[in-house]
């Protein structure tokens, strides 16, 4: 199945930019490889660049899936309803962004299939690096979820319901932090939390309502709004790494305060989030600040 995305595009840069998040930053930019649930069905999905065809994606799966869902699923995770020309029409008024946007055309973010797994993605990122995060859902999902082919699907909510907080704690968790991905399934499991509700939210109402559950601060609510809804006026401005690379690009060089990031981006609604992903992105690749 090919799928036509909007222009601009770079599937290529894209993943290559989202590796450098992880620690497979050697792994193959000409593809995407993630497993879905699609009409219940553990499903392996492949994404792969068409030659000479900008924006356009060929998407195929095994076993072969309805290609409705399919192409739902594939939309969801290449961010597929983020317009980038009005971003890159504000970035040209700015000398030292635009220089960025120009080195990063067609770059996107991606993110996890669920909502959920965005969540529980957020708590494991609270207060350690990428790489620990990273190793701790590994062990997770390698135990909770199910391997299809070479993939893991995410574990459902009603599996890390049912898990006790010992066996939590023996895959790398904190006791908070397994006491709030337990406390999270488990609502998501009664209805008592629906994450669907959050797309038709406001950008305040889904923050709000997501500082309402256990374990969610104003941090991981706007990391999940940016990332997970693709809402790219959201930045957590307390972030470490945002703090940085906003000082290195639009400061003096040096680690901004959450307040200084504030001021920094103000004049870069509504794409406040996108603009912070994309300097992250600039620092991951090396692209110097001296260099633009």
């Amino acid at each position: 199945m090919l799928l036509s995305l909007d222009r601009p595009y770079d599937f290529g840069l894209s993943m290559r930019v989202i590796r450098s998040f992880g620690p497979d930053r050697a792994g193959q930019a000409d593809r995407l490889r993630f497993a879905a649930r699609i009409h219940g069905v553990p499903t392996l999905v492949e994404v792969s660049p068409v030659p000479g065809k900008a924006g356009a994606v060929r998407v195929s799966s095994s076993p072969r899936a309805n290609p409705s869902q399919l192409r739902r699923a594939v939309e969801w995770v290449l961010v597929a309803e983020l317009p980038l020309r009005p971003f890159y029409r504000l970035a040209r008024k700015d000398p030292r962004l635009s220089a960025i946007v120009r080195r990063l055309h067609g770059l996107k973010p991606s993110r996890p299939l669920s909502l959920f797994e965005m969540a529980v993605t957020a708590i494991t990122e609270q207060q350690i690096s990428l790489a620990a995060a990273h190793g701790v859902r590994t062990c997770l999902v390698e135990r909770f979820g199910t391997r299809v082919q070479d993939q893991w699907l995410f574990p459902e909510p009603e599996v890390l319901a049912k898990a006790t907080t010992s066996q939590l704690l023996a895959y790398g968790l904190s006791h908070m932090k397994a006491e709030y991905i337990r406390k999270l399934a488990a609502k998501v499991t009664d209805g008592t939390f629906d994450f669907e509700a959050l797309k038709t939210m406001s950008d305040e109402q889904a923050r709000e309502t997501i500082m309402g559950l256990k374990g969610f601060g104003r941090w991981s609510a706007d990391y999940i709004l940016v990332r997970g809804l693709a809402r790219p006026d959201s930045v957590p401005e307390d972030d470490l790494g945002i703090r940085s690379v906003i000082g290195e690009y639009l400061g003096q060089g040096k680690r901004l305060s959450a307040l200084g990031v504030a001021r920094k981006l103000e004049p870069l609604r509504p794409y406040r989030g996108l603009v912070a992903f994309y300097l992250l992105a600039a620092h991951r690749l090396n692209i110097a600040r001296q260099g633009i």
